[in-house]
């Protein structure tokens, strides 16, 4: 697989259709070529304290390297948190807003609260370009969040974006065949569905134990308690380090 030559050296795994690699997208982002990527789909970190990597200032930060590895013709397209839309000002520098959706939490639990203090129903995609793309197949700009058949029950982590909801974005934006990039991709959701809408993928992911739980998730093509594997990938990484901590004392 071509993607696999740009990583030599780094830690990845790979699906039929792409390569997930475990490490900080501002450097991965360097070994891509220029003008490769269809479309960048991704759930980049929104600053609003999710975990000790929810730096919004992470996501900005990788504009001019994101512009240089996107098509001259290209979406941009990420999940993002209502609270913070202002703050994304500095990628108008290199992109064009272009619109909003919007998807709503019906017959779908989020955890979230919104600062009205009372369970959030929507939250928004914000859709940006590079140069004048064309809308793969157009379609209203409300959708869903929802899940596809691979989703096993509940999956238990906020994080894990709706997977039908990234499969219209995927039909929105992009076609078979297309290559997607998505930089921040946590439990592995976007990757999963590019599997299984016959896209073609590169995704990025900083942390190991999502990188882990993401590898079982798009091995298998399907999607268990993401909570409970989390759990699992944790007792195994600390099994890990005990046991390189007995080897150092040999």
């Amino acid at each position: 697989m071509e993607f696999a030559e740009w990583f030599k050296g780094r830690r990845f795994f790979a699906g039929e259709r792409g390569v997930y690699v475990l490490g900080d997208a501002h450097e991965l982002l360097r070994r891509v070529p220029s003008a490769v990527v269809d479309a960048v789909i991704t759930d980049p970190p929104w600053g609003v304290g999710l975990d000790e990597r929810d730096d919004l200032r992470a996501f900005l930060d990788l504009r001019d390297e994101l512009h240089r590895v996107m098509k001259p013709d290209s979406w941009l397209v990420f999940f993002f948190a209502p609270k913070r839309l202002f703050d994304l000002a500095p990628l108008l520098e290199r992109f064009t807003y272009v619109w909003m959706l919007v998807y709503i939490y019906t017959g779908y639990a989020s955890l979230s609260r919104n600062p009205l203090g009372s369970p959030s129903t929507y939250s928004v995609i914000l859709v940006f370009a590079k140069g004048r793309p064309k809308v793969a197949l157009p379609r209203r700009d409300v959708l869903f969040a929802d899940e596809l058949p691979v989703v096993e029950g509940r999956i238990g982590e906020p994080q894990f974006k709706p997977t039908a909801t990234v499969a219209a974005l995927l039909n929105m934006f992009t076609r078979e065949g297309d290559l997607v990039l998505d930089p921040f991709a946590g439990y592995g959701s976007i990757p999963l569905v590019c599997e299984l809408f016959s896209r073609r993928w590169v995704a990025f992911e900083v942390d190991e134990v999502k990188y882990r739980v993401a590898e079982r998730v798009i091995g298998k093509k399907r999607v268990p308690n993401i909570r409970k594997v989390k759990k699992e990938v944790m007792r195994e990484l600390a099994r890990e380090k005990e046991r390189a901590r007995g080897q150092l004392l040999l």
